[in-house]
């Protein structure tokens, strides 16, 4: 019995690292889709871009082609 409780214990912590990585996945691709809008939204009202968002569009282009 010692063993099936054990075996839940595990299971229970493998489903809660798996969500908690699933969540920050799912939060990284939420904040660079928002950079990636903020960068587009620079480009089209004609404002010169900060360095930070250059720097950011070569990041993700370099994510991409990987």
């Amino acid at each position: 019995f010692d063993r099936v409780l054990y075996a839940i214990r595990e299971l229970c912590n493998i489903t809660q690292q798996a969500r908690a990585a699933f969540q920050y996945a799912t939060l990284n691709i939420y904040q660079a889709s928002s950079r990636q809008q903020q960068f587009q939204s620079q480009l089209s009202s004609n404002i010169p871009p900060t360095s930070s968002t250059i720097a950011l569009a070569q990041l993700q282009s370099m994510r991409q082609q990987k």
